[in-house]
């Protein structure tokens, strides 16, 4: 069944759904962070610890990496419009009752399992699957567009969110949150979002000309297909060894990514920043990203997404090792951010195009999923072990060197990849 069918459009539907991938990309990932700007005032009322809260962030990583598997599978089943609605209906009702924990196990329930699931169907997997669906040939510019989305939201609505639990205390700012967050989610993904081109008569990209619509949509399908045989379905991904190169480099990489993230902004409080002005540090990191993300994507698809990959992996150990010898006070403290944030992000503009390339579009959502449940297993201990090494030796310091050597490993994973074949393919 055709959603909306368009004959000859001006303006491609595809880049619609950027747009509304970007509104949704922009409040999706306070789901998760929203803890990172209240980890301080958190700390103070009800007086957890830095592991104990980072324990929250590790259980939520958890559960998201199984929810994700669902969330993969609903993509390329019921479509992005349903899946994401759902993902905002979860975000404002676990945000809500955040504002409403009293004891550490609540915390693990709400934040840790229920906006894990909301995140799951509203965050990096379905709006990355969609761009994927959605175009070939521009999809790593379209996965930076929308990422752009993230890290704009990084970028400015902790300052809100810290400025709004400064004075109105940090339950209230939940409850203001989820009516806004979860809002936003549901009206964007009911207004604008659509399942894929086919379903509208279109193809990926917005090429073809008018014509047998089923012509068009059997063209565009099999297209989306890689040569080897073998990779056309699920199951023959998980035996590709391309494949779990590509698990091993996505799921180490969330060890530095997601225990940075988690405590970033307590890590600024710890060394002098104020508790009303932490959002910045979240702004320092994000910011500089912004372009990057853009540029990243855009150097994919020109020069090869295998190539860029490594380069920004590379730059990222350097840019670690750079702050365990050089982080004293908040000025080197945000050099170093600064830098990170040229660094950390841009590999997600290129991730789930170069699984696109290697494998096809028609199960990139599932096998998205899986590379999700090891980023979120795998990586999620980071935030945990972040807050551990934290407590026992009153310094994040050490955290620089096990991410540069977790970096390490994702360069070498990269590099491994065999993707001549499909390059030529693309």
């Amino acid at each position: 069944m055709k959603e909306g069918p368009q004959q000859n459009p001006k303006i491609f539907y595809g880049w619609f759904v950027i747009s509304g991938l970007f509104v949704i990309a922009f409040v999706s990932p306070m789901g998760r962070y929203i803890l990172t700007v209240l980890f301080p005032f958190i700390m103070k009322d009800p007086g957890w610890s830095r592991q104990a809260i980072g324990l929250a962030f590790t259980i939520h990583l958890w559960a998201y990496a199984i929810f994700a598997i669902f969330a993969g599978r609903l993509m390329d089943g019921i479509g992005g419009r349903i899946t994401i609605f759902i993902g905002g209906l979860l975000m404002l009702i676990g945000l809500v009752l955040l504002s409403a924990v009293q004891q550490i196990w609540q915390l693990y329930l709400v934040f840790g399992i229920l906006l894990a699931a909301a995140v799951s169907m509203a965050h990096f997997v379905p709006i990355t699957v969609l761009v994927r669906k959605w175009f070939i040939k521009k999809a790593g510019l379209g996965t930076g567009l929308v990422t752009v989305g993230m890290v704009s939201g990084f970028a400015i609505l902790p300052l809100i969110i810290g400025r709004l639990s400064t004075h109105m205390g940090w339950r209230t700012t939940c409850v203001i949150c989820a009516m806004g967050f979860g809002t936003i989610i549901m009206l964007t993904a009911g207004l604008i979002i659509r399942k894929t081109p086919e379903s509208m008569g279109l193809h990926p990209d917005g090429e073809g000309s008018s014509g047998n619509e089923q012509a068009k949509s059997t063209l565009s399908e099999t297209s989306n297909l890689p040569k080897n045989p073998l990779s056309s379905t699920t199951g023959g991904a998980l035996r590709d060894k391309n494949f779990w190169y590509f698990f091993t480099a996505y799921s180490v990489t969330g060890i530095p990514m997601q225990g940075l993230l988690a405590h970033v902004i307590i890590w600024g409080v710890d060394l002098g920043f104020s508790t009303a002005n932490s959002g910045m540090i979240m702004a320092a990191l994000t910011i500089p990203s912004i372009p990057v993300r853009i540029l990243a994507g855009w150097l994919g698809d020109r020069f090869g997404k295998k190539r860029v990959l490594i380069s920004f992996n590379l730059f990222a150990v350097i840019v670690w090792l750079f702050g365990w010898f050089s982080i004293k006070d908040t000025s080197s403290f945000l050099v170093f951010v600064i830098l990170l944030g040229f660094a950390y992000s841009a590999p997600f503009s290129l991730y789930t195009p170069l699984l696109g390339d290697i494998f096809g579009s028609m199960i990139v959502g599932s096998l998205m999923g899986v590379l999700t449940l090891g980023h979120g297993i795998i990586g999620g201990i980071g935030p945990y072990v972040w807050g551990l090494i934290a407590d026992k030796t009153s310094s994040y310091l050490w955290n620089c060197p096990i991410s540069a050597a977790c970096y390490v490993v994702v360069v070498i994973s990269i590099f491994l990849l065999n993707i001549s074949a499909y390059e030529k393919r693309a």
